[in-house]
């Protein structure tokens, strides 16, 4: 993406006030297994949870998944420091995929949305966003969560 007339911040993997940032679309659909969605998407996932899978954490406790999870994630697949770089990504996957994605929001028991993740390197100068990240996201009528990570250098 180029820079746009009118725009402040231009797209730059090496975004001067992030230390880190990924996206990662979730679904979950409850009870349907993963390879379900993976089926009707015609899309990977970069990881998924299947209900009644028991998991062990790093710890050594197990436990049971109670709900099943379709996650299609960016971390340490985009090298980039700009967000918009990772949700284009992300947003190029799944809109082909947009019919399925309004099936599976009709169903009661679905649930959706794309999160960000955000390790600041500065303290300021958070992430910007482009209308047309913003028109995408919301013509697939998704919600769009932002986790801001604040990290003080001790020198």
């Amino acid at each position: 993406m180029n820079k746009l007339k009118g725009r402040w911040t231009e797209v730059s993997s090496d975004y001067p006030s992030c230390k880190s940032c990924y996206a990662t679309f979730a679904i979950y659909p409850n009870f349907l297994h993963p390879a379900n969605i993976s089926e009707m998407l015609g899309i990977t996932p970069t990881r998924e949870n299947i209900f009644g899978e028991k998991i062990t954490n790093s710890m050594g406790r197990t436990r049971e998944i109670k709900k099943s999870g379709w996650f299609l994630s960016t971390e340490n697949i985009v090298i980039s420091k700009d967000l918009r770089e990772h949700l284009d990504w992300i947003l190029d996957k799944i809109e082909p995929a947009s019919q399925a994605i309004e099936k599976l929001q009709s169903r009661k028991e679905t649930t959706m949305s794309i999160s960000c993740v955000w390790h600041s390197l500065t303290g300021d100068g958070g992430p910007v966003l482009w209308p047309e990240q913003m028109i995408r996201i919301s013509n697939l009528n998704l919600e769009l969560s932002l986790d801001f990570c604040f990290f003080v250098d001790e020198q």
